[in-house]
């Protein structure tokens, strides 16, 4: 059988195959490492200059296309329904825990990284939400503190593609939302398109010696495929599962106007074929 070793071996394979498959094919010890890479990681690009100038490099409030389909989903869409009390895994900055907050009776937000719960924190209080408490414990850490059906909705936002270990996530998820609570989840939608632009780049960067040995290059960042979206719902007990696409190719030159483009592509989204070209999906599901 094929196995991915980290620094090793089969790299490439690493780059281009689903996170469920690459798992499987990952060796024992190649898991292990995972653990520490992902941890390291995350706290050097996560920490100092990188927290405080997070949402300026993504260019939150000024550039459109990075909200894009996210904030009126959080702030319109699901808001609709309200969120009750709300878990939020990977706050990040905080600058979707606010939406989140305004339609809430209380938000838990768990993330891990030191400086950007501070970031967090300092939003809150400036824009005064009483209702967000702000965690810096793992979700596995959770699974222990957290009682069960504690929590009306579950929000992924921009986070699930940093975290490996998606099947105990998603048993903590099951344990902790009530029944016929809520799973709302925004991701980047690994499809063809992604293999292609990771093959680009292995073919131009990633295959020197030096990338590939490297271990903080095997951090995870893995985009999520609609199968494994239905697996993981599968397993944490979630149904109704619904899936949109977004960010369909040149759909943002054909429809300037972000409301327009957004009836749009979830009409385009229903299509067979089509579908599997957005290069993001949002996901509704509810607890059993």
């Amino acid at each position: 059988m094929i196995g991915i070793e980290i620094a090793r071996r089969n790299y490439l394979l690493y780059l281009l195959l689903p996170h469920r498959t690459k798992m499987m094919l990952l060796t024992e010890d190649s898991r292990r490492k995972l653990d520490g890479i992902n941890r390291e990681t995350n706290e050097a690009i996560y920490s100092g200059e990188a927290a405080t100038s997070y949402d300026r490099a993504h260019r939150y409030g000024e550039a459109e296309q990075h909200e894009f389909p996210t904030r009126i989903l959080v702030g319109e869409t699901w808001a609709a329904e309200g969120y009750g009390r709300a878990l939020e895994v990977g706050a990040g900055t905080g600058y979707f825990t606010a939406l989140i907050a305004r339609r809430a009776r209380s938000v838990l937000a768990l993330e891990p990284a030191p400086d950007m719960q501070k970031m967090l924190r300092a939003r809150c209080e400036a824009e005064g939400l009483t209702n967000v408490d702000v965690m810096g414990a793992s979700v596995e850490a959770l699974s222990s503190r957290a009682s069960p059906a504690s929590f009306d909705s579950a929000l992924l936002i921009h986070s699930l593609h940093h975290l490996h270990r998606r099947p105990e996530l998603f048993d903590t998820l099951g344990r902790v939302v009530r029944p016929g609570g809520r799973l709302l989840m925004v991701e980047p939608h690994h499809n063809l398109r992604r293999a292609a632009r990771l093959l680009r780049h292995y073919l131009k960067t990633y295959r020197a010696r030096a990338f590939w040995t490297d271990e903080r290059n095997w951090g995870t960042h893995d985009f999520i495929t609609r199968g494994e979206i239905r697996a993981l719902c599968r397993r944490g007990g979630f149904d109704q599962v619904r899936i949109r696409g977004h960010w369909f190719p040149y759909a943002r030159r054909m429809v300037a106007d972000p409301v327009a483009r957004f009836r749009v592509e979830t009409a385009l989204a229903r299509v067979p074929g089509l579908r599997h070209f957005a290069a993001v999906l949002a996901v509704e599901a509810r607890r059993r």
